[in-house]
């Protein structure tokens, strides 16, 4: 039957249905762990001609895992300092606003402490005197934990596919969930960005997609070396 003439139970005309978020529900509820939910921020996103919301300018990624523990490698996608926050670090240049009634000149050009132990539970105890022990040079490679909401541009592809996912965007997930020689999975996998990034940081890739034209064409032009079945 037509789908505009669809009665969906719960569901109204121009509601947001709202499919990644009801499949991260769906795989929860048959055992898989939500662990996060990542916001792909689009600075380029598609235009829309619609009046009545805003234009949608974002996705989704969900982190799922099979089990409470497993393979995570946070060190290898951490977000590293920007340059001018690596400059005013090493010049010591802090400010503050003065409370009322001290001078304006005093606690400026000061090497003050940071208390990162304030407002958190007993596990953090002792990250202070650890911290301080630290060079500026090796507090500032550290960098800090990646964040929720990655800010990465769409890329062009000259094909039929309009929903290329751009490298940037792969790359981290392969990273951080899987070893070196490790195999990874890219189901719906179109014109093979995900295998061909996986192949590129030395994991070995597996693409599924009913519509094998594209994935023939990536095979061709030497895009990705694999068999298509």
């Amino acid at each position: 039957p037509p789908r505009s003439g669809a009665n969906v139970p719960g569901l109204k005309p121009k509601d947001l249905i709202g499919i990644p978020w009801r499949v991260a529900f769906a795989l929860q509820a048959d055992g898989w762990w939500l662990r996060s939910d990542i916001v792909w921020a689009k600075p380029n996103p598609m235009p829309e001609s619609v009046r009545d919301r805003p234009t949608r300018a974002h996705e989704y990624v969900f982190l799922l895992t099979r089990s409470a523990r497993y393979f995570y490698d946070a060190e290898a996608i951490r977000e590293l300092p920007k340059q001018e926050s690596m400059e005013r670090l090493s010049r010591n240049d802090f400010s503050e606003r003065n409370p009322p009634g001290q001078s304006p000149h005093r606690g400026l050009n000061k090497n003050r402490k940071t208390d990162k132990q304030r407002g958190h539970s007993r596990r953090h105890d002792g990250f202070n005197d650890r911290w301080d022990q630290m060079t500026k040079a090796e507090q500032q490679a550290l960098g800090r934990n990646r964040r929720s909401v990655w800010t990465i541009a769409t890329e062009g592809f000259p094909g039929a596919h309009y929903a290329t996912f751009p490298r940037k965007l792969v790359e981290p997930c392969v990273l951080a969930g899987s070893r070196p020689g490790d195999v990874v999975l890219a189901p719906f996998c179109g014109k093979g960005t995900t295998v061909e990034v996986a192949m590129g940081l030395g994991r070995f890739g597996v693409g599924l997609d009913l519509a094998t034209d594209l994935a023939a064409k990536e095979l061709a032009g030497g895009k990705m070396q694999g068999v298509l079945l």
